[in-house]
């Protein structure tokens, strides 16, 4: 497959900031920027299956109605301690919480409580990627509801993403809190690892192809659109190898939050691309987990 950047010629059309219809097909295929991406996911699965080797069973509790809609809690002996909420990546079409939990071994040594919830895939859905923001919304509210009950504190839950898994912890922030009974959301920290904030040019993709885009659901679910709302504090992360998309859209949405946010910090990771970047999660001294270390020692 030849993965280098496809030419735009002269009689192509631009459709977003120049790009012609195969660049921005290309820039939002992430097969066009990891040729390893298979073997580097089978590592990731791999881990967590060492990671979970190392912990108690996590409790397998329903957040709704529909079988899908399940988390595992790995519970922390410790009282009253933070909590980690990790949202998977998959393109919004892949991915379990069984195989996204190569982090929770060294949080749960920290005492922290991690919770990983399973979603729809969005090609199971019509292509209706409310819907996933839904089901995120839902778990993070029963995980905040449940937290007394299960000796996590409330008032230190830490939302952290990779992927489409960073748009929708994103998304967390900006949606609308009231008809579930908070005034706000409850996060007390987020950290978003190689995300889109801003889904006009995704919609102008080949993603349009399993995603039912319309204007009402890229105003609703593009985070960069609603930067106010971000006050906690707030890590970006990025590899170095990603797609420009994906860099791009790392770097304006990092400058858009730190013009209002003081507490926000963003980190390149050199030399991974947007799945290296994830498995270094499993290590407790990588960036990506120091850059989460430091969001749970942040003062409420």
């Amino acid at each position: 497959m030849d993965t280098s950047r496809p030419e735009a010629l002269d009689s192509e059309p631009g459709v977003y900031k120049g790009m012609t219809q195969r660049q921005l097909d290309w820039a939002y295929d992430q097969a066009n920027h990891a040729a390893n991406r298979v073997q580097v996911l089978e590592q990731i699965a791999h881990k967590s299956a060492l990671s979970r080797q190392l912990l108690p069973e996590p409790l397998r509790l329903s957040y709704g109605r529909e079988p899908i809609e399940m988390l595992d809690w790995y519970v922390s002996e410790k009282a009253h301690s933070p909590l980690v909420f990790f949202v998977h990546g998959g393109a919004w079409k892949s991915g379990t919480a069984q195989n996204n939990a190569l982090q929770a071994h060294w949080l749960h040594q920290m005492g922290c409580h991690v919770v990983i919830p399973d979603f729809d895939a969005v090609s199971d859905v019509d292509g209706n990627l409310s819907h996933l923001a839904r089901q995120v919304q839902n778990a993070l509210l029963y995980t905040y509801q449940t937290c007394a009950k299960h000796g996590a504190n409330p008032q230190k839950i830490i939302v952290v993403g990779h992927s489409s898994g960073a748009h929708l912890s994103a998304c967390m922030v900006t949606r609308d809190w009231r008809g579930l009974g908070l005034q706000e959301h409850p996060i007390s920290a987020l950290l978003c690892c190689s995300g889109m904030y801003e889904l006009e040019p995704v919609s102008l993709s080949a993603r349009s192809q399993y995603v039912r885009f319309t204007p009402e659901m890229v105003q609703d679910l593009s985070p960069q659109r609603g930067t106010e709302h971000f006050k906690m504090p707030v890590a970006l992360l990025c590899g170095d190898q990603e797609s420009p998309e994906f860099i791009r859209q790392f770097q304006e949405f990092s400058e858009s939050l730190k013009l209002k946010n003081p507490r926000v910090t963003s980190h390149w990771v050199q030399g991974v691309n947007h799945f290296e970047i994830l498995e270094t999660l499993f290590d407790p001294d990588s960036i990506h987990a120091r850059a989460l270390k430091a969001l749970m020692e942040d003062p409420i």
